[in-house]
């Protein structure tokens, strides 16, 4: 190794370095937020967090670039820029960023975009470490902000800079970049400590390990102040499954009147959300603390605002609450802070914890700011801004995996039965078509071949397996209540799990008829008694696909339990539809249609949104 390679590598592997330990740490950085980078010793290059990366997740492989410091820096002083419009403006900063980097004799991800802040941590000390603190954000968030911060630092032999509020961007770095010339001119030396309104902190430093310790002593500082935690709560509850279980249908529900969409329930309580829980159930006006603007962009983002306060699980009220955010143009919440329940998050399962962790940071946030005097927020024009800034966008695009398919079923959540066997296929088109599919199989290593499948040709699917025995009550009980733990709901279950002794009557055993009378209609049976429960305790309408055979309408040879138990299924969805369609619930009966090539149309049915007193439907060739 020469000298110059052990050198990119040990800056490199300083920054991972200090990359993973902030990163890991929830209450210093939420999501894919924050940014780190470390200057080269020759001070023509940097490297610095790729854009969409978590700090946590940085490796030697990927989560960072290396550009040529130089070009960075020109940004910052290129007039021409400053007149441009806004959008065109951030697009050609994102393009020169690109063109800055230098990288290609190294093995990272060529693809990866330069962190936006780029010009801005190039101005500054070889390391820099960006964050957003919860105890840090109770300050840049207080109207009172700046002067409480320069009392709580007013003995350190260097002062902080206190950063205005500015738009993020090339406009943000400018900025900063005259505050800090300003500063050095005074104080004779850059700043170590940067604390930017409505933001975040920025620390800076000749070393990782000073870096690191000015990180830790500035937040122990600020949280001193704040009395203790919500983290170090005990609080503890004991909440039933059933109830939480109960709110997330209400929540989807309320979510699907005020939006038309079907969405995934996920639910999260620990200590810290407790302590938020129980801080905000005693505030003279808890709606308060959380119906403000958001705080930051992240908030905005990732979660639509702040959580919505619901201090009873009604669904009309919640409801209408979120129609109310959408007539006044604003998006809905994605959160719902459930009194003496827990946090609530509207988002497939690979985000949701994302959400999680915004919103309990901004919860804090927003506590003690209001107990330190005064909670300021984005206003209406610095929503807009971020809501529109290209950069945001990219970062929330990286976040979600793109959907593929065809959608039709657009996050629907489906069981299917049988799923890990023969009518696998029926489970992989539920998948294509945009359903989260629930694997129920009796043989879980069947389940987990089908659930491979389908990640590999669809890997934004969310597939769950569920070991499923359909004539055992019990189990079936298990699997929904699984199904909802996971989930928070259901719309469609296909019935497909079926056997098929094949022996001329006279050589019947008793056991063979029995069994399949079991399997394919008390099977059949238990399976949509216990999903139409959910289903009309959901309010939200449903399907329930019987499938059958053309044995059902004409017998074949040497298939006596075969031909009766597919004619049963035929009729029990026949008397279902008549049943269940005053709760929009429709019942279909498929003659194996998986293999005539309707898959298609029997997608079209299933999706089509709840319309009352629909009767069953057949589908054959």
């Amino acid at each position: 190794m020469t000298n110059n390679q052990a050198k990119v590598s040990s800056e490199l592997n300083a920054l991972i370095k200090i990359s993973k330990k902030v990163g890991k740490d929830i209450s210093l950085v939420q999501g894919g937020g924050g940014n780190t980078s470390v200057k080269t010793a020759d001070n023509k290059y940097m490297f610095i967090k790729a854009s969409g990366t978590a700090l946590k997740d940085m490796s030697k492989e990927k989560g960072w670039r290396r550009i040529k410091l130089d070009s960075a820096l020109s940004l910052l002083t290129d007039s021409s820029l400053d007149t441009m419009d806004t959008a065109v403006r951030e697009t050609e900063v994102v393009n020169r960023l690109f063109l800055a980097c230098d990288d290609n004799d190294l093995s990272c991800d060529s693809s990866a975009r330069p962190s936006v802040e780029a010009q801005l941590h190039a101005m500054l000390d070889k390391y820099v470490i960006h964050l957003h603190p919860d105890a840090i954000g109770a300050y840049v968030n207080n109207k009172d902000g700046q002067k409480l911060l320069e009392k709580l630092f007013e003995k350190e032999k260097l002062p902080a800079l206190w950063v205005p509020y500015t738009d993020p961007g090339l406009m943000l770095g400018k900025n900063i970049y005259k505050l800090v010339e300003t500063y050095k001119k005074k104080n004779k030396q850059m700043p170590n400590i940067l604390f930017l309104e409505k933001h975040g902190l920025f620390v800076t430093a000749s070393s990782a390990d000073s870096a690191l310790d000015i990180v830790s002593k500035t937040v122990k500082t600020c949280s001193a102040k704040l009395g203790s935690t919500a983290s170090h709560s005990k609080t503890k509850q004991k909440i039933k499954k059933s109830d939480i279980n109960d709110a997330k249908l209400c929540i989807r529900k309320a979510f699907f009147e005020a939006t038309g969409q079907y969405a995934c329930v996920n639910f999260f309580l620990d200590e810290t959300i407790a302590a938020n829980m129980k801080q905000i159930s005693s505030a003279k006006k808890p709606e308060d603390i959380l119906t403000a603007s958001p705080i930051n962009p992240d908030e905005l983002v990732y979660a639509n605002g702040s959580a919505m306060w619901v201090p009873k699980c009604d669904c009309e009220q919640i409801s209408q609450k979120l129609k109310k955010q959408i007539s006044s143009k604003k998006k809905p919440s994605l959160g719902f802070l459930v009194k003496g329940l827990g946090l609530f998050i509207v988002a497939k399962p690979t985000t949701a914890s994302v959400i999680r962790d915004i919103l309990s940071s901004s919860m804090n946030i927003r506590i003690n700011a209001s107990k330190l005097g005064g909670l300021i927020c984005l206003n209406k024009r610095q929503e807009d801004f971020i809501a529109n800034w290209e950069a945001e966008a990219f970062r929330k695009a990286v976040a979600s995996v793109a959907t593929t398919g065809s959608q039709e079923l657009k996050d629907r959540i489906a069981v299917v039965t049988g799923a890990g066997s023969g009518l696998r296929s029926i489970a992989i088109g539920m998948a294509r078509a945009g359903a989260m599919v629930g694997l129920a199989n009796i043989d879980q290593n069947g389940a987990l071949e089908t659930a491979e499948i389908i990640a590999n040709e669809l890997p934004s699917s969310n597939t769950i397996v569920l070991n499923c025995n359909v004539t055992d009550e019990k189990n079936i009980d298990n699997v929904f209540e699984s199904l909802i733990n996971n989930w928070g709901g259901l719309d469609i279950l296909v019935n497909a799990a079926g056997v098929a002794p094949a022996f001329a009557l006279t050589d019947l055993p008793l056991d063979k008829w029995c069994f399949a009378l079991e399997v394919n209609l008390t099977g059949y049976f238990l399976m949509a008694r216990a999903a139409s429960r959910i289903m009309i305790k959901q309010d939200m309408g449903g399907a329930i696909v019987n499938i059958s055979s053309k044995s059902g309408i004409d017998a074949s040879k040497n298939n006596t339990p075969y031909n009766a138990t597919k004619a049963g299924e035929l009729h029990m969805g026949r008397g279902w539809a008549m049943e269940l369609g005053t709760h929009n619930i429709r019942a279909f009966e498929s003659l194996k249609w998986y293999l005539f090539g309707i898959f298609e149309e029997m997608v079209r049915e299933v999706g089509t949104l709840p319309l009352s007193n629909l009767r069953s439907k057949t589908f054959c060739m």
